[in-house]
């Protein structure tokens, strides 16, 4: 046990929100190691000199402007002086407001100090590609590592269970749920029935997600789940043989829904797939593709795929060790 690492995070309930089930699932991989001090906003007293943070960062979870000012300055303080190890995972970078909108200037201010901390960072990793590119703009010398998120949904049963032929999954949060069912106005025949899944869910939003399934027409209906317990998840993920995803190229790397999907063995089926893309939109279904006819063992091919993509780019061994080895945890361990 290493009692000098120490989590930031901006949340740490089970279920509270992306970066909390997040850092929960790594200590969880990490197990009896490597057991890490945890501070949330409004407890965040920094360690003495020598001790490792990795920082969870997502600038709205530690202030509601979207500039946690104090934090920031107080780490670029805290690795001047202490000397410590600072290792950061964006999870989210920064907001991008209108020219004329005032929260601009708070956002100008943030990306000056995020630039300060960066620098002085000794490693930095991020879930898109997309981010690591504006990081690299923000900081000349910066070099981050783009690490995809881990699937938020632990896989129950084995890969050969049976699977409803023609069920389709639209999983997330209702957010996500209703912005995927708005793009599917209609689906192929290939899908007969809908199951829908997930939290966050308010009156006014069952209220659209149900019209909305009622105007796809289903020839064996729907079903609208709500939250569930996590196994009851995987199993109807495990069962199932689509997943509808309205996820946009830019974000996939960053939706443990999206992962959670292909660790499941799902064919996704996705606006923005593309055969001749790279991984993983050569591995989606286009609605086209489907309505138009593919064999049943191209499908697999596909679930197969992306089922390894998943699990050779963002299995939680692998997020695991790679910050165990940015915080150099098993140096500490050795010695």
């Amino acid at each position: 046990m290493n009692d000098q690492v120490v989590i930031i995070s901006p949340e740490l309930t089970a279920g509270s929100g992306g970066v909390a089930d997040y850092t929960l699932r790594l200590v969880e991989e990490w197990g009896d190691r490597f057991r890490p001090r945890f501070l949330l906003p409004g407890e965040i007293e920094l360690p003495p000199a020598k001790a490792k943070i990795l920082l969870q960062y997502s600038a709205y979870g530690f202030d509601r402007r979207g500039y946690p000012r104090k934090l920031l300055r107080d780490l670029i303080e805290w690795k001047k002086t202490a000397g410590g190890l600072l290792v950061i995972m964006f999870h989210e970078i920064w907001a991008f407001w209108p020219l004329l909108n005032r929260n601009r200037f708070i956002q100008h201010q943030h990306r000056a100090d995020l630039g300060k901390l960066i620098a002085a960072a000794d490693v930095i990793f991020t879930s898109t590609p997309s981010q690591a590119e504006y990081l690299r703009k923000l900081v000349a010398r910066c070099d981050p590592q783009v690490m995809p998120v881990g699937s938020n949904v632990r896989r129950k049963g084995p890969f050969d269970e049976k699977r409803e032929a023609r069920r389709a999954i639209v999983f997330g949060l209702q957010a996500t749920r209703l912005r995927t069912l708005r793009k599917f106005c209609e689906v192929p025949d290939a899908i007969a029935k809908i199951i829908t899944c997930g939290a966050r869910n308010t009156s006014a939003g069952d209220v659209e997600e149900e019209r909305l399934l009622q105007r796809v027409g289903l020839t064996s209906g729907y079903e609208m789940r709500g939250a569930l317990p996590e196994n009851e998840v995987s199993e109807l993920l495990s069962t199932s043989s689509f997943a509808l995803s309205a996820q946009d190229e830019l974000s996939l790397s960053k939706s443990g829904t999206f992962m959670a999907c292909a660790a499941h063995g799902l064919n996704i089926i996705s606006p923005i797939a593309d055969s001749l893309g790279a991984a993983p939109l050569c591995w989606l279904t286009s609605p086209q593709e489907l309505a138009a006819g593919i064999s049943p063992n191209q499908l697999e091919t596909r679930a197969q795929n992306l089922r390894a993509w998943q699990e050779r780019t963002s299995s939680w061994s692998l997020i695991a060790a790679r910050f165990a080895e940015a915080l150099q945890l098993e140096k500490a361990v050795a010695a």
